[in-house]
């Protein structure tokens, strides 16, 4: 099962926690736009499940959350896959 959003703060605070000061966190995430959201079975939390894997799709006030409290973020929106599939890969840095 995707993690809940309860569960995502939790997993970028203690990234926050391990990281140096000045250390950069960069993830990638499949976000709402993508054409799997809303499709298939819906768990809430915008988490819906499609051929048998649930994906967490963020939407971009999560990103945002997410962010709080670091120095800065870039949010490059890519695409991968025939569908294809639309992500965003998130830097952001620890301030020093």
């Amino acid at each position: 099962m995707a993690l809940s959003r309860k569960e995502i703060h939790a997993l970028v605070g203690e990234v926050r926690r391990v990281l140096r000061p000045g250390g950069v966190f960069v993830y990638t995430v499949r976000h709402t736009g993508d054409a799997h959201y809303g499709a298939g079975t819906g768990h809430g939390d915008d988490i819906w499940e499609h051929g048998g894997f649930a994906v967490h799709f963020f939407p971009r006030d999560l990103v945002d959350a997410l962010a709080d409290g670091w120095q800065s973020q870039e949010v490059h929106p890519f695409e991968e896959g025939d569908l294809p599939r639309r992500l965003w890969r998130v830097t952001q840095t620890l301030p020093r």
